[in-house]
């Protein structure tokens, strides 16, 4: 009887070391957190020298993780993006487009001479967190791998109280004079509301106070030199509860009303 329980006992051992080693065999060493679900993209075109920096038409498609988002389709409606365009717009998921979390290509295209789309533009490889927002906006630089030349940046902000807005702001005009910096001043607030700001920069969500009364005057100047007024943008209105970017896109180098690339003042809404 002791011979079998001994036998018994040495059997449960060997079972149970046999899975102790599988288990172990089967763990990760360096563990890798993947993401799941969806995110949550804009794009804004604010490239005014797209054609020249990339050899290629500035009306193109956009394709996320291989599916088109954004663009031409056979019976459709001619959608593509070009300078000054947004996708989407904000009448669709209040300005976002759904996509699947995780490392996904954006591929800019545009149609070749035997296939739709098969001529790819660019190629820009991203991380995008499940339920989180993104703008991506697509810039002189958008060939660099910096995420902050192309601009590519998470749109994180809380919902502003009642009574009041939030508002950031990009400086997409990469090709300003050089070491040159600027100030937005607003007549509503009789200050400047964003100081010294360089090309490229792209600044934090702040709360302002809504006025259902009084819209606002937005002017571009020169920092250092209130006098020097590089842009205007008249009547501007934000709305209770909302939350805006005002950008600065264009050729800096040019200044003139009729040229439709002309660095000039924009804004768009997020929710």
């Amino acid at each position: 009887m002791k011979n079998n329980i001994l036998i018994i006992a040495v059997i449960v051992t060997v079972v149970l070391g046999g899975l102790y080693s599988c288990n172990r065999d089967y763990t990760l060493k360096s563990p890798v957190q993947t993401t799941s679900g969806t995110a949550y993209l804009k794009i804004v075109d604010a490239s005014p020298n797209f054609r020249n920096v990339l050899n290629q038409a500035d009306s193109f498609n956009v394709f996320v993780g291989g599916n088109k988002i954004s663009g031409f389709t056979p019976g459709g409606t001619v959608s593509w993006l070009t300078f000054g365009s947004i996708y989407p717009t904000v009448s669709s998921n209040y300005g976002y487009v759904s996509i699947p979390a995780g490392s996904q290509v954006i591929k800019l295209s545009v149609p070749g001479v035997l296939l739709a789309d098969s001529v790819a533009i660019t190629s820009l490889t991203k991380t995008f967190l499940p339920d989180q927002l993104y703008t991506l906006m697509i810039t002189d630089s958008i060939a660099s791998t910096r995420d902050s030349s192309q601009i590519f940046v998470q749109d994180s902000y809380l919902q502003p109280v009642v009574g009041y807005f939030n508002l950031r702001f990009i400086h997409a005009v990469l090709n300003d004079t050089a070491g040159k910096m600027i100030d937005i001043y607003s007549t509503r607030t009789n200050r400047s509301i964003f100081t010294n700001v360089k090309p490229g920069s792209i600044s934090t969500f702040t709360q302002y106070p809504f006025n259902a009364v009084l819209s606002d005057t937005l002017y571009v100047r020169r920092s250092g030199s209130p006098a020097i007024v590089l842009d205007t943008l008249n009547t501007v209105s934000f709305s209770n509860g909302r939350t805006y970017t005002l950008y600065y896109r264009g050729d800096g180098t040019t200044n003139y009303n009729t040229n439709t690339k002309r660095r000039h003042l924009a804004t768009y809404l997020h929710q």
